[in-house]
């Protein structure tokens, strides 16, 4: 009897400077952080590669194997963040056995969620994802939404905090 509760997923296309490209050009301006790095996941290294993406709270991700193929596409945001995302994905022995690298395309963590799901669902579609790996589906949204939510702001935003030894006072009143 085979312990897998889902089937293997499906190989996509050889994760290249397109696809990170492509990745990366779906986030637009939440996008932060430096270009995707690789991490390993292979046994050996997947503890702690995990631990370092928990500091990832925002983002795409694609997982491949060891051909450098895409098996997975996703998103985090918060919850967890992407280290939480992958260890979800490691309850499913097909996959934890197939897994053995992530590129992070890291997004502002305080990105709307449904910013981020766009963000998903224009990297399938720039990517060609669609109908390629198996019963795999992403969000479904036109380039005028993804536009429109990618561009939509939350309406605070956190500010740097002030260098050491500034006592000034408050910074939101206008200089005397």
């Amino acid at each position: 009897m085979n312990a897998d509760c889902c089937a293997e997923p499906v190989a996509g296309p050889l994760v290249d400077i397109r696809v990170l490209r492509q990745a990366w050009t779906a986030l637009g301006p939440l996008r932060c952080g430096t270009w995707p790095a690789p991490y390993s996941l292979v046994p050996r290294h997947r503890q702690e590669s995990v631990a370092v993406l928990d500091e990832v709270l925002a983002g795409l991700y694609l997982a491949v194997d060891a051909d450098g193929r895409l098996r997975w596409l996703g998103k985090a945001h918060r919850d967890g963040g992407v280290g939480a995302r992958l260890r979800d994905h490691f309850r499913h022995p097909e996959r934890a056995r197939v897994y053995a690298g992530v590129f992070v395309v890291e997004a502002d963590p305080f990105s709307p969620a449904k910013a981020v799901e766009a963000a998903e669902g224009r990297a399938a579609d720039l990517i060609g994802l669609r109908g390629r790996m198996g019963p795999r589906t992403w969000p479904v949204v036109t380039q005028e939404q993804w536009l429109a939510r990618v561009t939509s702001r939350p309406a605070s935003r956190i500010v740097r905090p002030r260098p050491a030894g500034d006592d000034t006072g408050d910074r939101s009143a206008p200089p005397a």
